[in-house]
């Protein structure tokens, strides 16, 4: 179970940097042109800022999660 629970978090830190870097091509392409690729344009900024905010929520929650011993409290 445990290393499911890592896999988790570093599928979450995995999906979080490819939406950070994937929004900072797509404003320096939007800023300087780069190219005129569909996946570059503004219009999918949206759609990679969803994907960091939900890799990071993944690492979040699955990092501290509450414990078996904790819940008993």
């Amino acid at each position: 179970m445990a290393s499911f629970l890592n896999v988790l978090c570093l599928l979450g830190l995995l999906v979080f940097a490819a939406g950070i870097a994937l929004s900072l091509l797509t404003l320096a392409n939007f800023v300087f042109g780069f190219t005129d690729g569909l996946w570059l344009r503004i219009y999918f900024i949206r759609f990679y800022l969803f994907l960091a905010v939900s890799g990071i929520l993944l690492y979040i929650l699955i990092t501290f999660r509450r414990k078996d011993d904790e819940k008993k409290e």
